[in-house]
């Protein structure tokens, strides 16, 4: 060996023994990181790498029955800067200059004066060309955009009462939103996305690519052409009136299909936190009242089945104390002697009592529950009333010479839209639809069937009561029906209000019970207006013409073209 190495052998050894001490506690960390805690490091990496988020499938659309739109989804972006991490000062102040004009000082200016994770410069935005704006804003160090759905409904005012809406989770609170938010929501999948090097998701396609996972749509019966009719007519009714409320409903006889079905006051379920939740309520289904003389029609069916259609009632003027009790009734204008069809025709209480009086309480009970009162008709929707009839043993004396004009019992538009559809189809009471179809991704299911309850009368009583509400309009208490060239059939109700233990003397609800044509029946219109103005409280004067306006509508704009199945 040499003298110079001699002189340095120890040294050698000393930095030899270094580099494998040095050595070994790299084997060992790298064993450690490899081996022993291997799991907890890839953890740990895949958490600056990989990013896991739930996937919520897109809510399913609501549609009318010819596939217009009524509730939708419109995407809304918010684009954001996290000011703590770095950033492209220049080109996001340029960015937000050149799309939106927004000035690049002040954009410069809140960006190196706010150390935020989450600063953000634009929200809400509903973007012209989404894939446009997503590319730019990838490509730009430190500008964030994130994406999400709201409910967005075409119709606003003409039909929130009945679709409904949704809060800001997505979760439906009313109407059909709420009824069938199960079949409407959209199911949930974890998805993985990658970020590169500056936290960016680079995947991030995987959001849109989810349909499988997307709501089902539903088809209502109603057409959008009908329920604007209907809803603009009953606005106009209100407000000419001077009225509470109104509300009403178009119904296809023939197979229970609503076609349309509104209230006024509504409201813009697009803006639903700005209205009092009283104009959410769907007053069709929910609000009970007592008819007054829509339900005559009930008492006249069973005396023509029970009675000499040719006799004669004394109507006594006018005014008319029942026997062995302190009640006296009385009629808007005084009258002798009417038949049957008559005391129909110009609505006597008078008549309809007597004539109550020898069906008897029995008769007159059994037959209310056989046409649906104090039930639910089972439609569709939530808040469905059943109206009222007490049970018989509670009856006083009185009780049955009331309730066949409308007293001391409670009905929903809804369940009176049914009655005057089994007067119209030949006998059936049906049970109503709401809903035609739900489309999933693969099928659709049809729910065309026609769901009959029971068989009410006979075809020939049907046609006897529309002959007689023929004459109720053009010769009775409907005369602001009347359109010439066409043939109506129906009845008024002026019922006063029951408020604080009495009946009221200045607040009614004043209705109207329609079948059109009645020469060939197409529709039932039933509206009612809620404490219209003094003096304009008859069914004849406000509730009336508002089915003629939506009646001359109809003809106008050619649906008395009729598509549908019948019994």
């Amino acid at each position: 060996m040499s003298r110079l190495y001699l002189y340095h052998q120890s040294k050698i050894k000393k930095i030899l023994n270094l580099v494998i001490f040095c050595g070994l506690i790299i084997l060992s960390r790298y064993f450690y990181i490899q081996v022993v805690n291997a799991q907890n490091f890839s953890k740990n990496i895949l958490k600056k790498t990989e990013y896991s988020k739930q996937i919520q499938g897109e809510r399913g659309k609501i549609y009318d029955r010819n596939g217009v739109l009524l509730a939708g989804n419109i995407t809304k972006v918010d684009i954001w800067v996290n000011t703590n991490k770095e950033y492209d000062t220049g080109r996001i102040a340029s960015f937000f200059y050149n799309y939106f004009d927004l000035d690049s000082i002040s954009i410069t200016k809140r960006l190196n004066s706010q150390k935020k994770n989450y600063l953000p410069f634009k929200k809400n935005i509903i973007p012209k060309n989404l894939e446009e704006l997503i590319q730019k804003v990838s490509k730009i160090k430190g500008l964030h955009i994130d994406k999400h759905i709201q409910r967005f409904y075409p119709y606003e005012d003409i039909c929130s009462q009945l679709i409904g809406f949704t809060n800001i989770e997505g979760v439906g609170k009313s109407g059909i939103e709420l009824k069938l938010d199960k079949t409407l929501k959209g199911l949930e999948r974890k998805e993985i996305f990658k970020k590169n090097i500056n936290s960016k998701l680079i995947n991030k396609d995987k959001e849109d690519f989810n349909v499988d996972l997307n709501g089902k749509d539903i088809y209502l019966t109603i057409d959008i052409e009908l329920q604007i009719f209907l809803y603009e007519a009953l606005l106009k009714g209100q407000v000419k009136s001077l009225a509470k409320s109104a509300n009403g409903i178009i119904v296809d006889p023939s197979n229970g299909e609503v076609l349309a079905i509104a209230g006024t006051p509504s409201y813009n379920p697009n803006r639903y936190s700005n209205y009092d939740i009283g104009n959410y309520k769907n007053n069709v289904i929910s609000k009970q009242y007592e008819p007054g003389s829509t339900i005559k029609v009930i008492s006249i069916i069973d005396a023509i089945n029970n009675l000499d259609r040719t006799m004669y009632f004394d109507c006594e003027n006018g005014e008319y104390k029942i026997p062995n009790t302190n009640r006296t009734i009385t009629d808007h204008e005084p009258y002798n002697k009417l038949t049957l069809d008559e005391i129909l025709i110009h609505s006597s209480n008078v008549g309809i009592v007597k004539i109550s009086n020898l069906l008897g309480q029995k008769k007159i009970y059994d037959s209310l529950k056989k046409f649906g009162l104090g039930h639910k008709t089972g439609i569709d929707l939530p808040g469905e009333e059943t109206g009222k009839v007490r049970d018989l043993k509670s009856w006083s004396k009185t009780t049955h010479s009331v309730v066949s004009f409308g007293q001391e019992l409670s009905i929903t538009n809804m369940q009176l839209s049914m009655i005057y559809a089994s007067i119209a189809n030949n006998g059936y009471l049906l049970k109503p639809k709401i809903v035609k179809k739900i489309k999933s991704i693969n099928n659709f299911s049809d729910f065309s069937d026609v769901q009959v309850v029971r068989k009410v009368m006979s075809k020939e009583d049907s046609k006897n009561i529309i002959n007689i509400l023929e004459r109720a309009v053009f010769d009775g208490t409907g005369k602001n029906a009347i359109i010439d060239g066409y043939h109506i059939a129906g009845k008024t109700g002026t019922a006063e209000k029951f408020i604080n233990g009495k009946y009221s003397k200045r607040e009614f609800i004043s209705s109207f019970a329609s079948i059109f044509p009645s020469s060939e029946p197409q529709y039932v219109c039933i509206v009612s207006v809620d404490s219209p103005e003094y003096n304009k409280h008859w069914g004849n004067i406000t509730a009336a013409p508002i089915v003629r306006e939506v009646f001359i509508e109809m003809i106008n704009n050619n649906f008395l073209i009729k598509n549908n199945d019948s019994i």
